[in-house]
């Protein structure tokens, strides 16, 4: 690690404490300590893979050092194929030839991330910011600076000098738990559909059209969560966080008849809090 320009780290929360506590500073200062030894690391980039997340608190430090997360889910069914074939052709030695980048070239796309003007989205940042830490999800001080850095990335990427709404996109995948992706989802995609300057980043307005099914499974679990006994005002209002995404989800349902079906419940269910608060 002292000499890499691009580490990864695979299965890193299965680490030794001595490991975990010599990576904190790493991570954040990039400074490597080793007995007496003290070396400033010429890292660019740090990537850990891990199959489960972590639940001791002792390993939320280390967590909140990683930017953000992506959940690696199977590939597609109906791209399986293109899978095997080039699983196929790679343990054949015949693997195609493939874009690359270089350390030098990355320092320089970091250095060039510096001169992009944060101002016109950095009052909604600071309100994002303070709205998910309401609603316990965690964004500390030293994270929320770093995040400014993926937020120019995304603007730089599409050939601008200025962030615009729609760069907030890549807050979507700041979670800790899968239970605060689709309250992230709903909370920033509220905000960047106000957004219409070009040219936004690709990423920024890619939703899935969701399954009725699955939609209305999501809003009958918020219900009988809802219907608890003793909920803390944090649970309440991650609730209701998620039954705002889920109604975004819903108008997003093509058939008629099912999205007037869903809404219909997700209407009772907000007319049940609205009872009960």
């Amino acid at each position: 690690m002292p000499e890499a320009s691009f580490v990864f780290f695979d299965e890193i929360f299965n680490a030794n404490s001595a490991i975990l506590n010599s990576l904190l500073m790493a991570l954040n200062e990039k400074i490597f300590r080793r007995g007496k030894e003290t070396r400033r690391l010429p890292a660019l980039m740090f990537v850990g893979a891990s199959n489960m997340l972590p639940e001791d608190e002792a390993l939320q430090a280390l967590l909140d050092r990683f930017l953000i997360r992506v959940k690696c889910e199977y590939v597609d069914p109906d791209r399986l194929q293109e899978v095997l074939l080039a699983g196929w052709r790679m343990e054949s030695g015949g693997q195609d030839e493939r874009p690359s980048i270089s350390s030098a070239e990355v320092a320089a796309l970091q250095a060039a991330c510096r001169g992009i003007d944060l101002a016109p989205v950095r009052p909604t940042y600071i309100d994002i910011v303070h709205s998910l830490r309401s609603t316990g999800i965690k964004v500390s001080d030293r994270r929320a600076v770093k995040l400014q850095n993926i937020i120019a990335a995304s603007a730089l990427v599409c050939g601008r000098n200025k962030a615009i709404l729609s760069d907030l996109w890549v807050l979507k995948y700041i979670w800790d738990t899968e239970e605060q992706v689709e309250i992230l989802a709903g909370i920033i995609d509220a905000v960047i559909e106000k957004d219409d300057a070009v040219p936004a980043h690709p990423q920024a307005l890619y939703n899935k059209v969701p399954d009725p099914e699955e939609v209305m499974k999501e809003v009958n679990f918020l219900g009988s969560r809802w219907a608890l006994d003793g909920l803390s005002f944090e649970e309440q209002n991650v609730i209701k966080d998620k039954l705002r995404y889920v109604q975004t989800r819903c108008s997003w349902i093509r058939n008629q008849e099912q999205k007037l079906y869903v809404q219909q419940e997700i209407d009772s269910l907000w007319q049940k809090i609205l009872l009960t608060m």
